[in-house]
């Protein structure tokens, strides 16, 4: 099999052996514009889903600084301070 370098070879030249129909040409082009209707309603969708996502992410970057903070407080609270007597042990 020979390529020829001005066509991809898996496109095939396929002529009608009549013109096709003006109402199935008007059919198939309504179709289109019905799927392009529906690939933006469902992009809208994921601009709604990624923007939760996001809006997820900063909340869950702000908690984790904030269990840090408390962290850091806790230990502080936990640590003897200097000159402070030790309480007994029993």
């Amino acid at each position: 099999m020979v390529d020829e370098p001005h066509r991809a070879p898996h496109i095939r030249e396929q002529r009608p052996s009549s013109p096709a129909a003006p109402a199935s040409v008007q059919q198939a082009i309504e179709e289109v514009n019905r799927i392009i209707e529906t690939l933006r309603g469902t992009l809208d969708d994921m601009e709604e889903v990624l923007e939760t996502l996001e809006l997820a992410e900063r909340q869950q970057n702000a908690d984790e600084q904030e269990i840090e903070t408390l962290r850091r407080g806790l230990r502080q609270l936990h640590r003897p301070r200097e000159g402070a007597p030790h309480p007994p042990r029993h």
